[in-house]
């Protein structure tokens, strides 16, 4: 009798098979792992680097509001001090760096919008928005 036809060898592959069965399905979940913890970390990355860039934002805000205590002061309108291009970028520089530091994506777009009593800030990075802001009207 051969070693396939008699019944220990029969179970002798199939031992063998649901080895491999087994080598797959460890090998497919350490790969599913490895993907969910990257795009956990590459989500906490962008949220930092949204509030990064809302805190950039809103330090501009609170400095317009601080220079017109001063009564000579020729104050300058919200909107345009929140979405003036040097606030923004400086707002994409910090939402990168703490991006980077964290080994997330970088930052493709940045919008600042004044919405009802809130300032909102909304960065894209690989195609999904995260968004952050503070209470302040423009």
């Amino acid at each position: 009798m051969d070693a396939v036809g008699d019944e220990r060898g029969q179970v002798a592959l199939l031992a063998a098979a649901l080895i491999a069965i087994g080598v797959v399905v460890i090998v497919g979940l350490r790969e599913a792992e490895a993907r969910i913890v990257t795009h956990a970390s590459e989500v906490r990355a962008s949220e930092a680097a949204v509030e990064a860039a809302t805190a950039v934002i809103a330090d501009a805000y609170v400095a317009e509001l601080r220079a017109r205590a001063d009564p000579s002061y020729a104050p300058r309108d919200l909107h345009q001090v929140v979405t003036a291009p040097a606030v923004t970028q400086s707002a994409r520089d910090a939402a990168d760096a703490v991006s980077d530091r964290n080994s997330g994506p970088h930052v493709d777009t940045l919008t600042v919008a004044c919405v009802g009593r809130a300032v909102e800030v909304a960065i894209r990075m690989r195609d999904v928005e995260y968004r952050a802001g503070f209470a302040g009207q423009c």
